[in-house]
């Protein structure tokens, strides 16, 4: 608290895969989802690295689950940062494709000034979630209230931009996102789906193409339909996957998109999409 008035602070969650040079620069609280292997749960990014977490997915049979935090978690984490003198403002994993939002929710009614807690749905994931939590603080930094920066997100949420290529249907197989006649056949034809996240969180198909070199052609087609604010920040996400991320990455340059960041993705997510798995996020210009 500053001046008799309460400063905002960013909290966020471990999908959001934000680096650890961002989180302590603007100083944003993140709140970890858990990952499940045979029966037993790890706190994402603090009991399990993603690279311990990519090796012991490869290593098992059976597909890892996730879960979102305990209400009772949000509660303490909000109220620590009340208790401290300064207001909350949450940009959460999208509703559809999680529970963590409502947790949050619910935690947010247990403290003791709930209106001094703000729940945003960023309808996104990954570096797509993390990309408004970072504006979010840099406009905190700079004063600006809970109803501005809830404005100026519906903006960018409206214009963000998520597209991403899977290397293997196996894992979108056993989580049910597809069925084994349909993965049966992609395998045996090498077919590659090309997916996107819409404007209501909701994953889409925008294309499928056989072969890496088609999908990297068509993940370009999209950016070309889409172009990039040249202003904000562009992420390349990668699971398990730095070489094909730098690779596209140096695409992206020739083409003058260079304000550009490799980010590995989270556990949480890649357990869903699987390992070498590559997309991109960003803010297009309309």
């Amino acid at each position: 608290m500053e001046g008799g008035l309460f400063m905002l602070r960013i909290v966020t969650d471990s999908t959001s895969d934000l680096t650890s040079s961002m989180i302590a620069e603007f100083g944003i609280d993140t709140v970890p989802l858990n990952v499940i292997f045979d029966g037993k749960a790890y706190a994402d990014g603090i009991e399990i690295s993603k690279e311990e977490f990519y090796i012991k997915m490869a290593e098992s049979k059976v597909l890892p689950t996730t879960s979102q935090p305990s209400p009772a978690l949000m509660r303490d984490r909000f109220q620590k940062i009340l208790d401290a003198g300064d207001d909350v403002y949450y940009v959460g994993l999208a509703s559809t494709l999680s529970g963590t939002v409502q947790s949050a929710r619910i935690g947010r009614d247990m403290v003791t000034d709930p209106n001094r807690v703000t729940i945003y749905d960023s309808l996104n994931a990954s570096f797509g979630q993390g990309l408004l939590a970072l504006e979010a603080a840099k406009m905190a930094r700079d004063g600006r209230t809970a109803e501005e920066i809830t404005l100026r997100l519906q903006d960018l949420r409206r214009r963000f931009k998520l597209v991403f290529s899977v290397a293997t249907l196996e894992n979108l197989r056993k989580s049910g996102r597809i069925n084994n006649l349909a993965f049966l056949f992609g395998s045996l034809l090498s077919i590659k789906p090309i997916l996107m996240l819409d404007t209501a969180g909701v994953v889409q198909q925008y294309d499928k193409v056989r072969g890496k070199k088609n999908a990297l052609a068509t993940i370009l087609r999209f950016v070309e339909e889409h172009q990039p604010e040249p202003e904000l920040l562009f992420g390349i996400g990668h699971v398990a996957a730095p070489e094909q991320a730098v690779e596209l990455q140096g695409v992206l340059h020739e083409l003058g998109i260079t304000n550009t960041v490799i980010i590995e993705i989270s556990g949480v997510i890649g357990a869903h999409v699987g390992i070498g798995t590559t997309g991109l996020f960003y803010v297009a210009r309309s």
